[in-house]
């Protein structure tokens, strides 16, 4: 952690097997261990510490609010809390309710809780392919997140596929400031630095200045960033801050589809290219991704090796010809063992030979590089046609005017539903409705045009980035957008 003291190896280990020893009188083999803090160097030592004692980890937003988290307790029923003092009383309220929670530790305070300690333990025998390592709650932006079950197979098997497309190299550094509670954060960047002796550098909150000074002085190869933290970066090397340094070659995004306007202001402002991989909870953290040399700009590359992928007609439930669009349904190692105490959306999602039906519209091109088109769930149904969202969004993000924008179903007695633009514009910009329905109009087939507009003060979007369209809908549907 920038300006905090420095751990080898070895140091990370012994201290794990110490928060190990920790947690031993009340968190054994198969029991759950919920984090609730921002990032730190003692999260990511209790979080191998819980693992080491073979139970499962939940890690979980720490700016949710009580009546958020408190559905997120009831379904796991942690015994184990570990907490920032920031977010201390909000477990504290919510422990009567918690009858399975036996102790609450602060992460503020562990080091000197370790040092108190005898000695380490040494780890859990586990069964890797049975035994969950940890519940991810997906990103609920259709509706209430679900507990993905990730086995210890899972992430190791994960973070092998990533390492062979060779996304960092032996001699450089990594930076995270991915939250912990995504798993993109503790399973495939702090993963990758731990498989591979790379040092890592964990920053609790975004800072963009501070992230492109450190760049340069751990050698980072490889910067991974997510669409809204891309933009602060690109904002801060503006306002003065360093830019990227010749030691970084590469800029991976993803967790949310990259705009094409911010891929070209990246590669512009910083000089290197950007890769947008494809990976979802539900496949562990990556199922897709550009080779390094060979990146072809608006898809998300082959599948990882290991993986095998399928486009699919929902209608025929058959493989869609060459060229053509379908559901992306993935097959590996990495795909979860199902949603936890969800028997019936697992049934749904998994299919009994082992494909995981993403709800990803998807297509390949000649090579075999895929590019997503958008999410099956929220594709509009304009009479018989399906319109995707997010290719009217790229379009009036082009316009000089538009800041961000979100486009929704609205009910429609004659068509069933049709697009309606939510729009941000951007600071002193002016744009009337009619000039951006023409705008972007003019420039799709007549299909897909967009049928309304509202102008809103922001379009809400989970931490990744991700739209919350289902919170645009319930406005719209109340009629208070």
């Amino acid at each position: 952690t920038p300006g905090g003291p420095a751990l080898s190896f070895a140091q990370v280990n012994e201290a794990a097997r110490r928060a190990s020893r920790l947690l031993r009188p009340d968190a054994t083999h198969g029991d759950r261990v919920v984090f609730l803090a921002p990032n730190s160097t003692a999260y990511a030592v209790a979080l191998y510490g819980a693992m080491m004692a073979g139970a499962t980890v939940v890690p979980v937003n720490p700016l949710l609010l009580p009546a958020e988290l408190e559905p997120v307790l009831r379904d796991a029923e942690p015994t184990v809390a570990f907490v920032s003092a920031e977010t201390r009383p909000v477990i504290e309220a919510l422990r009567p309710g918690t009858p399975s929670l036996r102790a609450v530790h602060v992460l503020d305070d562990l080091w000197t809780a370790l040092d108190a300690l005898p000695g380490g333990a040494d780890p859990v025998a586990i069964a890797p392919r049975d035994d969950i390592a940890a519940l991810v709650l997906s990103s609920g932006t259709t509706g209430s997140p679900k507990g993905v079950m990730l086995s210890h197979f899972n992430l190791v098997a994960n973070l092998r596929q990533t390492l062979a497309a060779g996304m960092s190299p032996p001699y450089s550094g990594l930076l995270n400031y991915m939250p912990f509670f995504h798993v993109y954060g503790f399973a495939a960047i702090m993963g990758q630095a731990f498989a591979m002796g790379l040092p890592q550098v964990i920053i609790p909150r975004f800072d963009p200045a501070l992230i492109l000074q450190l760049s340069g002085e751990y050698r980072v190869h490889t910067l991974f960033s997510p669409p809204p933290a891309l933009r602060g970066l690109i904002a801060a090397r503006k306002a003065g801050a360093p830019s990227l340094t010749s030691y970084t070659r590469l800029i991976i995004t993803g967790a949310a589809a990259t705009p094409p306007d911010l891929w070209d202001e990246a590669e512009s402002v910083f000089g290197i290219p950007v890769c947008q991989p494809y990976g979802l909870s539900e496949a562990t953290a990556a199922a897709n991704i550009n080779p390094i040399h060979r990146i072809k700009r608006g898809t998300v590359g082959p599948p990882l090796p290991d993986t095998e992928q399928r486009l699919v007609d929902l209608e025929t439930g058959q493989d869609v010809p060459p060229g053509g669009q379908g559901e992306v349904w993935v097959r590996g190692p990495q795909v979860m063992r199902g949603y936890w105490r969800r028997p019936e959306a697992t049934a749904n999602c998994l299919t009994p030979d082992g494909w995981l039906r993403t709800g990803d519209l998807g297509r390949f091109d000649e090579d075999g590089y895929l590019t997503i088109v958008d999410r099956l769930k929220e594709m509009i149904r304009y009479k018989a046609h399906q319109v995707a969202p997010s290719d009217l969004e790229a379009v009036l993000l082009t316009h000089p005017a538009v800041a961000d924008v979100a486009v929704i179903p609205r009910a429609d007695a004659e068509a069933g539903e049709i697009p309606l633009a939510c729009v941000v514009l951007g600071p002193g910009a002016t744009a009337g409705a009619d000039d951006l329905l023409s705008y972007v109009n003019s420039r799709v087939n007549p299909i897909h045009h967009v049928r309304a507009l509202a102008f809103v003060d922001a379009i809400p979007r989970n931490p990744s980035g991700k739209i919350l369209r289902r919170l645009l809908i319930e406005k719209e549907r109340s009629g208070s957008l």
